[in-house]
This record gives C-alpha cells, structure tokens and sequence, in this order.
C-alpha cells in the first residue's frame, strides 16, 4: 500500500495504483525495449483515463474472447479444452498486431472443470453448442419471488445453498447443507458436519474438488503464456471484473421478464436486493484487480441500456447501486470500465456524476459524437467501432471509418480506441487495418 494511502482521495488511491502498475514492476520482460515498450503503452491508457491533454496517441485496446484462437485456426471447443492452444493464440495476437493493450485468455474458461461441475449457467463449444462457435449464456428463473428475503438477509448463505445447487449440476446436494454459522462453537458443529457426509454431499464436495483442481492445472498451463505477453511489453486491459447490482438480478438470478415484472409487484423488494448486492460486488472487482496487480475492473453492463427501462426506472434501479460499486471500487483505487453495451444515448448525463474519479465508459452503439460532448474532459470514453464492419467490410472501409470516429470521438483527450462488442471472430486483414489506422489517425 502506498504511503499516505489513508489520507487520499479515492482519484488519487486510483492514480497510485495506475502508476504501480504501469511501472512494469514484477513482470519479467524478456528485454529493456519490452519493458520499454510495456510503460509506454500503459502511460498511454493511464494518460486517457486522468484526461491528459494532447497526449502522445490514442491507446488502441481492442476487446477480445475467441478471437485470437478462431483467427489462429482453432474452433471454440479446442480455445476451451487446450490452455496450450489458447495461451499461444493470445500472445500471437498481441505480437501480430501490436495493439497497446492484451485481452484476458482467461475468460473463455476451460470447459472439463465446467464438466466437472455439470455447470448450467452456459452453454459452450460440444455442450449445447456447435463445436466451432463460442460460449453462450442460459438464462433462467434461478432465484424464485419467494427467494428475495434470503438474499437480502444473506447473500452468502443464497448463493451456496440455493444458487450454485440450481446452477452447478454436480452441487445440487449443497441445497441440504446446514448453515455454517454453527461452526462458531464445538457443540453446535456437528449439524454442519453431519450434512456434509451424507453420500449426496461427499459426492458434490468430490465434484467440487475435482473441478478446482482441473482449473488449478489449467491456469498453471496458460499462466506461462500470460507472463510471455506481458513479458513482450504487452499490459492487460482489465485485472478484475464485476457487475451492476441490477445485471445480476436480472442476468443471473431472477430471469430478464421476471425482474422486469417485479419491477412493478414487488419493487420494495428489488430495491433491497440490488443494493445488498453492492458490497459483494465491489469485493469480486478489488479481488481480482489486486491478485493480478492490475487496476482496471471490467463491467459489463446489460439491461441499463435504452430501451430496457424507462429513464425513471433507470436511475431509481439501475444508475444508483452501479455508481455505489464504482465509487466503492475507487475507493480500493481501482479504476471501473465499463462495457456499455447497447445504446447509452439517453443515459449520457447520469454517467457525468463520476467525473471526481478515474474511470471508462466502452461504448458500443451509442452516438459517439454525443458521447464525446457531454463526456469529454469529463470522464474517459472509448469504443464505438461498429463490429459488423470488421468483420464484413474491408481493410480500406476499416480504414474510412476508424478516421471518422477518432475526429468525432477523440478530441484533445480521454479517449480509447476499441471495438463496441467483445471479439469471437476477426477477419486478419480488417484487424491489421484498424490497429494501423488508430496508429496513423490517432496522434495529437
């Protein structure tokens, strides 16, 4: 922790953590002109994130999961099941075309620990979905109407006994587990221990312990590659992830219509939900950012978008417990990116309240000139990139049409170059001519 770190501001604890990490310390770099090369990039991000005027380029930071592995000829189910292929298909990307900032390889997951599991929350490459395509997310009522209380008043005790046994196939006998507050003294502990030696739970703790360790030897197989890429001078776009309280209830515990029918039977209910949800979240986010010594905090947002929710509705359910988690997460000085997917073009002065701290707004369909007059100088904003052109359009139309949105969206700061959608698929030369373009068009 660094000195003083009680006395500072949550922008200043975000500032210090930025400049650790983007120091380099730690990383074993092959050469100087890596490590050289590795701050040169992250002073790029750190300079769009505290709004430096004029920096030296825009940073180019494309969002990628199954990208990198498709492009280097390997379907979603191989990208899932042979760390070696994924780790090497993500440092080849970041060397190839030398982006200023690296995906996370480790978000594709490996699909034997999610066997292991009988996990229901996705579908993946040879489970559910064809073996060349990527994951895709099943949604479902796993949390019913008469489950709110026993989120609100214990979120913990939720998730490990109704949650994971209705989304976890193999822990479904974790349902029948006793509370484990009986463990606070000797001759209350035997009712917590006695339901976990039941044969049904002895088989769920076997299945969890064989998925850990099939995930265990799985990171220890991609982490050297990890290292490579950072090693070559290539810094990672995210340390952590997290959600919007309001996502989780809807994405994966109440099921979109549900929610959105609670919304108007029970909305008391859903208040004390989302924001009993803020804690959990902010320490998912510091987790990971502080394990991976890196700030930034990936959010994807989902049903804030226009359209989902009236503009009442948004900033009653929606906009209050999502900025408590950013500030809270500024709080720990990390830095919350947000992945706005959809169009945000109604939402855009919400999103102005958190200029007193160091955060990103990733946009995908929103009117990025928009964005750019009621955000700029006032928070960083990047994304906008319209995905089907990459993937359909060729390198001189990239080319156009990364030059018009850097004159709309760059101005004299605070801006990051990236792609409104998460990468599956890439075609080699539309990807060569947008890093090329936000080269060329991107300098102050």
């Amino acid at each position: 922790m660094t000195d003083g770190w009680d006395k500072m501001t949550p922008a200043q604890r975000q500032d210090a953590f930025l400049a650790q990490w983007a120091s380099g310390e730690g990383v074993p770099f092959v050469d100087e002109k890596a490590k050289a090369g590795y701050q040169a990039r992250a002073k790029l991000m750190c300079d769009a994130f505290q709004l430096v005027k004029s920096p030296q380029r825009v940073p180019i930071v494309p969002l990628t999961t199954f990208a990198p592995t498709m492009l280097a000829g390997y379907g979603g189910k191989q990208a899932m099941y042979d760390p070696h292929a994924v780790g090497k298909a993500f440092l080849d990307f970041a060397l190839k075309y030398d982006a200023d900032a690296a995906g996370a390889a480790p978000m594709i997951m490996y699909g034997p620990t999610l066997e292991a599991l009988g996990y229901q929350l996705y579908k993946w490459p040879g489970h559910g979905v064809p073996e060349h395509l990527s994951y895709q997310f099943v949604e479902k009522e796993y949390m019913k109407a008469d489950e709110y209380d026993h989120l609100i008043t214990d979120p913990t005790d939720f998730w490990l006994r109704s949650w994971i046994p209705k989304t976890h196939a193999a822990l479904a006998a974790l349902a029948d587990m006793a509370p484990i507050y009986g463990t606070m003294e000797l001759p209350m502990s035997s009712s917590w221990l006695i339901s976990l030696g039941t044969p049904p739970a002895q088989e769920a703790l076997k299945a969890l312990m064989e998925a850990s360790r099939l995930c265990f030897e799985w990171i220890n197989a991609l982490g050297p590659y990890l290292g490579q890429i950072m090693g070559h001078g290539y810094p990672f776009y995210a340390g952590g992830a997290t959600k919007a309280p309001f996502d989780v209830l809807s994405d994966s515990f109440r099921g979109t219509t549900p929610l959105m029918m609670d919304l108007y039977r029970r909305p008391q209910k859903v208040l004390e939900a989302v924001e009993r949800l803020v804690r959990p979240m902010i320490t998912t986010g510091v987790s990971g950012a502080v394990a991976n010594n890196n700030p930034m905090v990936f959010i994807p947002l989902h049903k804030g978008a226009d359209g989902f929710m009236s503009d009442e509705q948004f900033q009653k359910y929606y906009w209050p417990t999502l900025k408590a988690v950013m500030y809270g997460l500024a709080e720990h000085g990390c830095v919350p990116c947000c992945f706005v997917e959809g169009g945000y073009n109604q939402r855009l002065e919400y999103l102005a309240e958190t200029s007193d701290i160091r955060c990103l707004y990733l946009f995908d369909r929103t009117d990025m000139a928009k964005a750019r007059q009621i955000l700029g100088g006032k928070v960083c904003i990047g994304g906008g990139f319209s995905v089907s052109l990459l993937l359909t359009g060729t390198p001189e139309q990239v080319r156009e049409e990364t030059k018009k949105l850097l004159d709309v969206a760059a101005g004299d700061g605070g801006y990051m170059l990236s792609i409104g959608c998460a990468l599956d698929e890439a075609k080699d030369a539309t990807m060569k001519a947008f890093v090329d373009a936000g080269m060329e068009f991107g300098k102050y």
